[in-house]
């Protein structure tokens, strides 16, 4: 039995000797494709911290939080699909150690789908007395379908570039035999603050509280893909 597993060890490792040296033997072209696309953010994500700390105690959380949710409504924003708690959190623990008052905080996320509308809750909220106001992060809707598109026009590319060195050669370029993903990736800027483009400057406060017309500008986000394609030659 010992016998019989040591042949067929042996032979499997004969038969995959004789494919790779198959491999290596054929002839074969190998480049890289490379594509990428700019997509505007359509999911911007808003941080929204509420704190009596932040009135100094002449309102309380739920006060500020129906001052927000009125605010957001006017704005024609939907409270109830786009506005989410993330937290709530009090200082209990200090109340306990130095007999302080006791502060509330909450925190939230809003979802909104353009910059005009962003830079409409951020005026609108400093209105209202709030300005722990911060952006998240920025998405696309259709980044995973649109990181599939990059993958077929970066394999369509390295053809492209296959047939560009064979056909001054007079050859041919065959199937594909082998494909290997060098990178891939979606590349957005890191909004950790609350400092946003405004009308090209770059500035937190740069704006008329009252002017809803005013304009936040993103950076684009960024969709790319690089792929390596060995072909036969023929």
């Amino acid at each position: 039995m010992k016998k019989t597993f040591f042949l067929i060890s042996i032979l499997a490792s004969f038969i995959t000797f004789s494919q790779e040296k198959n491999f290596i033997d054929k002839p074969y072209l190998e480049v890289q494709g490379k594509a990428d696309t700019l997509v505007t953010p359509n999911r911007i994500y808003i941080d929204v911290l509420i704190s009596e700390k932040d009135v100094k105690g002449k309102k309380s959380v739920e006060e500020l939080e129906n001052d927000m949710l009125n605010k957001l409504k006017t704005l024609g924003i939907d409270v109830d699909k786009n506005v989410a708690m993330q937290d709530m959190m009090s200082n209990y623990k200090k109340f306990f150690l130095k007999q302080t008052d006791i502060q509330k905080s909450k925190s939230y996320s809003i979802l909104v789908f353009d910059a005009k509308t962003t830079s409409k809750v951020f005026i609108g909220l400093e209105e209202v007395g709030l300005s722990n106001v911060r952006i998240d992060k920025l998405e696309h809707s259709e980044e995973k379908k649109l990181q599939l598109l990059m993958n077929s026009n970066a394999i369509e590319n390295a053809k492209a570039n296959a047939i560009s060195f064979t056909k001054p050669l007079g050859q041919t370029v065959g199937k594909a035999i082998f494909i290997g993903n060098v990178s891939e990736g979606i590349i957005k800027r890191n909004y950790t603050g609350s400092t946003i483009r405004i009308r090209g400057n770059s500035s937190q406060k740069d704006y008329d509280a009252k002017d809803y017309s005013t304009n936040i500008e993103f950076e684009k986000i960024t969709i790319s893909s690089e792929i390596g394609v060995r072909f036969a030659l023929e």
